[in-house]
């Protein structure tokens, strides 16, 4: 009878093991089902994760830091983007950092809102009604709005596409395609645009513009030659938020009030006194203005320099740093906010002119700060213009000893609009002008374009230098990609699942060993 009754609940513990093992199973594969569910709806929905852990903070430049702690006040960012969005998630993620670093540094306060336009519909009609386009960023600060759109922080080398379709082979042996598939590169540039839209905030009203002087030979900033052209360092310009004209001089009494940079980009015909004397009373109040150098005829622009303590030489700079024997590629910069952050890069001259700080200047009763800003090395110098520059053969009776600085700055009152509302006059004189040129920029890795635009903001009054992009603007941690969702899903699905009926399958083991 006993036997009966051990054989009975033996029976019944292998029924009920056999139902616990079935029971395990059965959720292990539930467990895996609702784990790919879960991604898959993750997928879907777009849902983005960071770890805490692996990005302990998130890191912009020091060029960004500098502008958010010099913003006073709360700064509202709308981001009006579809989250479906492939860049949307790097969007998001520079604002995240944005306003990580405002908290960092103690300055704008920023209140970032996020606007679907898909589900979002009150608020998407707002901004539409502002006419707003849509996958954009709206910056506000107090009654400013800068709009801000994903094509302007997406920089595209090979803007020039649709001038050079069906024209000839370009000088020099490049064809069209070569040209279209040097320049076929994409750069996420949302950190320095988004920080630039930030700076102009801040700026006054009246002086908004950076006018471009046309009408004596200078390169033009809407001249889309991919060689000798300017439009990829004016498409650089407007992406960082000024507005550029074309000015003509015949006609004017005055350059115009609303000009907060003045650009002259290689003169090759001399201006007459009128003009002269029109670019003096600019910066007698305040003015600033960028010039960039060529050819060796008189413009008339070198006395006017020189009252500004900047002097314009007669020579070439040479220098044994060089690629091809043409260039001069330099590495000393000055402690100045235009040069301060291209630690560690080169910025690359042609045949550029030598530039030297004039001693013993005064604008009135107070002498203009001069600036060597960019110099070769002692190993360098400057070859008169007597046709022994191409010998590259330093002549000590004729020619500038080493080092010779190739692009200088000079401002005057700086001291006096630290304590009084004084706006300082800024000169900024660069000895060449291919340099930013689109051929150049498309084929030298350097700091040439970083150069040039921390010149523009400097004379603008943005006082922030920008680092080199070196491809990208924010370090930040890029969370899950489409790669990293698919190894989550394995994982959820496989490792998990697999690891716990690994578990299962040891601790059923010992139990047998233990009844043994």
């Amino acid at each position: 009878m006993e036997t009966k009754r051990q054989k009975k609940n033996g029976s019944a513990r292998a029924a009920g093991k056999r139902m616990l093992r079935f029971s395990s199973v059965v959720a292990l594969l539930l467990g895996g089902v609702f784990s790919v569910l879960c991604v898959l709806l993750a997928f879907r929905s777009n849902v983005t994760w960071e770890s805490r852990v692996l990005a302990p903070a998130l890191q912009v430049s020091e060029r960004t830091k500098d502008i958010l702690a010099d913003t006073q006040g709360s700064v509202r960012i709308a981001c009006f983007m579809d989250r479906r969005h492939p860049m949307f998630r790097h969007v998001s993620r520079l604002l995240r950092g944005f306003r990580e670093a405002s908290r960092r540094v103690a300055g704008a306060e920023l209140e970032i809102e996020y606007v679907d336009p898909h589900w979002d519909l009150t608020r998407a009609g707002q901004l539409a009604s502002l006419k707003v386009p849509e996958n954009a960023l709206v910056f506000e600060w107090q009654r400013r709005r800068i709009v801000v759109t994903l094509d302007d922080m997406i920089s595209r080398q090979s803007a020039f596409r649709q001038q050079v379709d069906g024209a000839p082979p370009i000088s020099g042996g490049h064809s069209v395609s070569d040209v279209r598939n040097r320049l076929n590169l994409d750069v996420f540039r949302g950190e320095s645009v988004c920080a630039a839209a930030i700076a102009r905030l801040a700026l006054p009203y009246d002086r908004s513009a950076i006018y471009w002087l046309r009408g004596h030979g200078e390169v033009r900033h809407d001249d889309y030659d991919p060689l000798y052209g300017y439009s990829d360092i004016a498409r650089e310009l407007i992406r960082n938020g000024f507005d550029l004209k074309g000015l003509d001089l015949p006609g004017l009494q005055a350059i115009p009030a609303d000009c907060q940079v003045l650009v002259i980009a290689g003169p090759r015909q001399a201006f007459v006194a009128e003009e002269i004397a029109m670019f003096e009373a600019y910066l007698q109040r305040g003015g600033r203005m960028l010039c960039l150098l060529t050819s060796g005829k008189e413009t008339g622009l070198e006395k006017l320099l020189a009252k500004w303590g900047i002097g314009v030489t007669r020579c070439r700079a040479v220098s044994p740093r060089s690629l091809t024997g043409d260039e001069v590629i330099c590495t000393a910069f000055a402690d100045h906010v235009v040069t301060r952050d291209l630690a560690n890069v080169s910025v690359v001259f042609g045949k550029a002119y030598c530039l030297e700080a004039l001693q013993n200047v005064t604008v009135g009763p107070d002498r203009p700060q001069v600036t060597l800003l960019v110099q070769t090395g002692r190993d360098g110098w400057g070859a008169a213009e007597d046709g022994r520059a191409a010998q590259r053969v330093f002549d000590e009776a004729t020619d500038l000893k080493g080092p010779v600085a190739l692009a200088v700055s000079s401002e005057w009152g700086g001291n006096v609009a630290q304590d009084v509302a004084f706006k300082p006059t800024r000169l900024c004189v660069v000895g060449e002008t291919e340099f930013v040129m689109n051929g150049t920029l498309a084929s030298r890795a350097n700091a040439n374009r970083d150069f040039f635009l921390n010149a523009v903001s400097w004379l603008a009054g943005v006082d922030t230098g920008t680092a080199p992009s070196l491809g990208g603007d924010a370090t930040l941690f890029t969370g899950l990609a489409r790669r990293e969702w698919v190894m989550l899903t394995l994982l959820a699905t496989l490792a998990v699942p697999g690891g716990a009926f690994l578990i299962f399958c040891l601790i059923c083991r010992r139990s047998r060993r233990a009844v043994r």
